[in-house]
């Protein structure tokens, strides 16, 4: 309901309209009378009215100083004035403070609610407008939200950060926060999810009840920058505890904006700090580990005795031999990404060794090796993997008919550079490509591709073992790379762990 004020000095008018006028058929409801204008002006500052219904020619204080003085504080009141003179000037005077309604009295019922009626569907005009306004106001405060994300992202993940990165990142701290000094934390979950991230932020800003937080979400981890706290990490913790939820959380140093360009903080460094630590974990800055990169006093992993456990089916001792060495790498210290090496090449190898055994997709698998961030994932990964070794049925797996005449198909155009899904479908199966290796993956466990590519490298083993002056280009060739042998030999290398051309020297 709008709220209307009524001024005029003769009681009779100021009665009358008051009892005529159907205020609530208009949305508008009468909050006050006034018999002259600083009675009025009284009223306005008191309950700020909508609308203001007054007659011109008033003792003390008339209607047209009412309208200047009042529009001062309150210019959104809309205006009707009443006045027993058609004069001029009043409409000139009226029309310079935005009054666009002059009635000459004696005004009727209709006059009057035709005049409502009109300044009503102007207030809602107004505030559509102002709500459209402020939903634009906020869609620019998201913008600039975003942009400070990006920002820091950026500042975060660039190794080399240009000088205008450094710019911006010291301008939106300053801006943010009331100290010069800022810290760093970021939170890791394995199953997270961008949503988990943005609810964590959320939570997180809701427990320090603040809004100086600058955050982004890099590969699913959440990085919130804030003001630097000597407490911070008792709060966190805190923070933990009352949430019981299994994020790892790692801390910062403290920061000075001053010394932002001799500041070495990046993502890359921060996400390593977790390789070491088990999972939910706050990790200060205090208990930091500085990784080496010598590998010399640390012992290698056996694989031959490693696959004589396999064999056995002795997967405990297996996994002995993993930790002895995952623990050793803790030891001493060594760089998460030279760990991360050591991992993922004995697995390219024990595969090599094993290949028979147990079908995978191998570019899928490296690709998840390489995205874990703890040593205890390598440790379950291997255990996993161990099992299935184990378990694995070495008999020939059966095949459904249109599957065998893939893998026949395969074995026949293992030499032709255009073997492809695609190819096979068009050319010998005369079947729907997408049905097909939809099929394949369900019963294979991997791509099409991937599959195609691991028979080929497995082909090109045996064709080495049988002759031993074989050349790499002649493999190529051979085996549907067409004359690009260097692809093939890093295609080789990905997948076993070494050259085909290391092999050829040394074929034992």
């Amino acid at each position: 309901m709008y709220k209307v004020l009524l001024v005029d000095d003769e009681r009779m008018i100021l009665d009358g309209i008051s009892i005529i006028v159907d205020w609530e058929n208009h949305q508008t409801e009468l909050i006050g009378k006034a018999m002259n204008g600083l009675e009025a002006l009284a009223l306005i500052e008191e309950e700020e009215p909508d609308i203001v219904i007054t007659d011109i020619t008033m003792p003390g204080l008339d209607g047209i100083g009412l309208v200047a003085k009042a529009s001062e504080k309150f210019p959104s009141v809309k205006w009707i004035f009443l006045s027993g003179y058609d004069e001029f000037e009043y409409a000139r005077q009226a029309m310079k403070f935005g009054v666009r309604h002059y009635l000459l009295k004696p005004c009727n019922e209709n006059q009057i609610s035709e005049a409502l009626s009109e300044l009503i569907l102007e207030k809602k005009e107004e505030e559509q407008t102002l709500q459209y306004m402020e939903t634009i106001q906020q869609e620019a405060s998201k913008l600039s939200e975003y942009e400070q994300e990006d920002i820091l992202k950026r500042f975060l993940t660039d190794i080399t950060p240009a000088k205008e990165l450094y710019e911006k990142m010291s301008n939106i701290i300053y801006s943010k926060f009331e100290r010069d000094q800022y810290q760093l934390i970021l939170f890791h979950c394995e199953k997270a999810n961008t949503m988990l991230a943005e609810n964590q932020w959320a939570d997180l800003a809701a427990f320090f009840d603040t809004k100086a937080l600058i955050s982004t979400i890099i590969d699913n981890n959440l990085l919130v920058l804030l003001e630097a706290d000597n407490k911070i990490a008792e709060k966190i913790k805190l923070y933990q505890d009352t949430r019981q939820n299994n994020w790892s959380i790692v801390i910062s140093p403290q920061y000075s904006v001053k010394g932002i360009i001799d500041t070495k903080l990046n993502y890359y460094d921060l996400i390593m700090q977790l390789f070491y630590q088990s999972k939910g974990q706050v990790i200060s800055s205090d208990n930091f580990i500085e990784f080496q990169t010598n590998i010399e006093d640390t012992s290698q992993l056996d694989l031959n005795q490693l696959i004589v456990h396999l064999k056995k089916q002795s997967d405990e001792k297996a996994m002995t031999l993993i930790t002895q060495f995952g623990e050793e790498l803790k030891q001493h210290k060594i760089s998460p990404k030279i760990a991360k090496g050591y991992f993922i090449q004995f697995y390219l190898l024990l595969m090599s060794k094993l290949h028979s055994v147990m079908q995978e997709d191998r570019f899928e698998t490296i690709s998840k090796l390489e995205s874990f961030l703890h040593l205890e994932t390598f440790y379950h990964f291997f255990d996993q993997l161990f099992t299935e070794l184990i378990k694995t049925d070495p008999a020939p797996r059966r095949y459904s008919a249109v599957v065998q005449q893939l893998m026949e198909w395969i074995e026949k155009e293992i030499h032709n550079p255009e073997l492809s899904l695609q190819w096979l479908a068009n050319n010998c199966l005369f079947m729907n490509a997408d049905y097909l290796g939809k099929v394949f993956k369900k019963e294979v466990g991997q791509r099409f591709s991937s599959y195609v590519t691991n028979a080929r490298i497995n082909k090109a083993i045996e064709i080495i073992e049988l002759e031993e002056d074989i050349k790499v280009f002649e493999l190529a060739e051979r085996l549907g790379f067409g004359t690009n042998p260097q692809y093939f030999s890093q295609l080789f290398k990905r997948i076993k762990g070494f050259t085909p051309s290391e092999i050829i020297k040394n074929p034992d």
